[in-house]
Order: C-alpha cells, then structure tokens, then sequence
C-alpha cells in the first residue's frame, strides 16, 4: 500500500512539474492593501507593566495602515510559480517613559519613527478550481526585513507564508486578493528594541501583467 501511495505522489507531482508552460509565463504587477509591524508586542500587558519594565521597553506603539508592494514572477505551470516580492509597509511610532533608557540616551525625546519594508522569493503552489478561471494558492519562502531608524539600519532574513486566490481576468492580466505572513527577529536584552525586528503582517489585493 505505502509504495503505491509513494508511486502516486511521483507521478502527480511529475505530472506538475512537466505540465506545459502557460503561453505568458513571466508577469509584473503591483499590489496595495492594508499591513502592520508588530511593535506593540513589546509593550508590556496593563496587569505586567511595572518601573523596571518601563526603563526598558515601549510604554505605547502606533503601528498599521496601508501597503503598496511589485511583483514580478514566472509560471512554469499553472500550478507552480517562483514569485519575487517587494513590499513597503507603513510606518511605526514607537513611544517609551520619560525616565526610560532611550529618553536618557535621547535628550529626553521619548518617541521615534521606524521604517519597515521587505525583500522576498517565494514558491506558490496553486490548486485549479475546475471550470472556472480562479486558483487558490499558497505560497512559502524567505524575506530580507529591512529596518531604518535612528537606532537601526538592518535587514534580518527571515520564512515568509502567504495564501490567496488568483483570478485570470483575461488573456493577461491576473488579479490577486492575498494574505502573508513574515517573521521577525527579537533577543531577550535590557533593551530589546535596539535589534528587534518586527513580525508582519499583511492583506492585499494586485494586478499582474503576463507576457
């Protein structure tokens, strides 16, 4: 039983990876949504919050809004794509306690702005929906995180998911309503802001152009 299951698998996913190349197989669009950094996750809940946790860490966080992202791809079928992403999330402003450490080392400013973008390559398996021109995917990778502020410029390299729904709306052009997730980078420090990178999230929808 378990070599006809292993049989199977070959051939379906022989079938996948020799199924013909679509006729427009490389494709450029853009995309736009809604997406937020997650720096408030370093502010401590109401019921933790205490001085020595306010020396450190954020005391508040305003954080999300919208998105614009390119993308650009190549379909090897219809059911498998490699897919580079570059997507520009919105700013965060990161707000600490006047006696903290960043208002000591900051002439008692006691907010900053943070910039946030990414950098991806990712895999998207897509499942047809029969008689239809919709395909439903997922998608997995790596991202480069990329921070800039005045305390960090750096990028951390990090796996990167998303699902979604392809629609083929003509000969070519393809729209995408989508969803991804990309991990970020913290260390257990005295002031863990200064390396942290965020975790994101996003929803989108996009238009790409096949040739």
């Amino acid at each position: 039983m378990i070599y006809n299951l292993i049989i199977l698998f070959i051939l379906l996913a022989g079938k996948i990876v020799f199924a013909a190349t679509p006729p427009h197989p490389f494709y450029l669009g853009i995309s736009g949504g809604y997406g937020s950094t997650t720096w408030d996750g370093l502010v401590p809940k109401t019921t933790e919050q205490n001085l020595t946790l306010a020396i450190s860490t954020p005391i508040a966080v305003r954080e999300g809004g919208s998105i614009w992202g390119l993308v650009a791809g190549f379909e090897f079928t219809p059911f498998f794509a490699l897919e580079a992403t570059y997507r520009h999330y919105p700013d965060a402003f990161v707000t600490f306690d006047p006696d903290s450490l960043f208002a000591l080392d900051n002439e008692d400013r006691t907010t900053f702005r943070t910039r946030t973008d990414t950098s991806a390559l990712m895999a998207k398996i897509m499942l047809v929906v029969p008689e239809t021109q919709l395909r439903v995917y997922s998608s997995a990778g790596v991202a480069n995180v990329h921070r800039r502020d005045e305390i960090l410029k750096g990028w951390e390299t990090t796996p990167t998911f998303g699902i979604g729904l392809n629609y083929d709306l003509n000969e070519h052009l393809v729209g995408e309503l989508g969803a991804n997730y990309t991990a970020g980078y913290g260390e257990a420090e005295l002031s863990p802001s200064d390396n942290y990178i965020p975790f994101l999230y996003s929803c989108f929808v996009s238009i790409s152009y096949r040739f």
